[in-house]
């Protein structure tokens, strides 16, 4: 037991590429326990869990080996690459290993929040969950943007280009502005529906989905969108439909 959980600890700090120093650093111990846990002579202490988790990204269940086996080995890391890759993301940034610092950088800022809040703003649109991950087959300074797999946009960045996130983030989100039909998801409708049943109670109360299936709604939608029409006046959609479905 010891030396599988000082294993997965060792797997994912790689994987998150930081030093043992850095990690100790984050939880507020020394790199010599950091050390011995990975080699299996100790356990963290119960109280340092939680802090493993965040700063690893896993949740105790990844960190105790109690997932379900997905591949031969138990390896959790190969458990998480699989599971990433059995469900197509609606936004994907891929980015070469030598872009990792501007990448870890930008994700400091707001800039993603702001975009988000414009999007909302102009029409209603509510970015998708953009996905960060290195890719070690793309050439170097190498980046792309996948929507369901599907590249729509990349190029290469000098990796000294302290406005390259910058640039990133402004042309995810302008295509999202031009394409966002094609990325709208059940997902992202069950989202706009719960948020307008939350602010405006009655509206769509026992109508969706209970009598208007979110599909339904996303094909409206979709119909206003490539009509180039905003989707911000949600509660006027919701009675169109519930009239056309009368």
């Amino acid at each position: 037991m010891n030396y599988d959980i000082g294993e997965i600890i060792c797997q994912y700090r790689q994987k998150e590429k930081m030093t043992q120093e850095e990690f100790a650093s984050r939880l507020g111990v020394t790199p010599q326990a950091v050390s011995k846990w990975e080699r299996g002579n100790g356990l963290p202490d119960v109280s340092l869990i939680k802090g493993i988790c965040t700063v690893l990204g896993i949740n105790a269940d990844t960190l105790f080996g109690t997932t379900e086996r997905v591949v031969e080995s138990g390896n959790p890391v190969e458990v998480d690459e699989i599971k990433s890759n059995l469900i197509s993301e609606p936004l994907l940034v891929e980015f070469s290993e030598s872009l990792i610092p501007l990448i870890r950088d930008g994700l400091n800022t707001n800039l993603v929040l702001e975009s988000r809040k414009r999007l909302a703003s102009e029409n209603g649109m509510l970015l998708p969950l953009v996905r960060f991950r290195d890719n070690c087959l793309l050439k170097k300074n190498a980046y792309r943007v996948l929507v369901y797999d599907n590249e729509v946009f990349g190029g290469t960045a000098d990796p000294d280009d302290q406005t390259f996130y910058k640039m990133l983030v402004e042309k995810t989100e302008n295509y999202c502005r031009e394409h966002y039909a094609d990325i709208l998801s059940k997902h992202t409708v069950k989202i706009l529906i719960d948020n307008l049943k939350a602010q405006y109670p009655g509206v769509a109360d026992g109508i969706i989905p209970e009598q208007i299936s979110y599909m339904k709604v996303g094909m409206k939608l979709k119909e206003k969108l490539r009509a180039g029409e905003p989707i911000k006046d949600l509660i006027h959609i919701v009675e169109e439909l519930e009239i056309e479905n009368s």
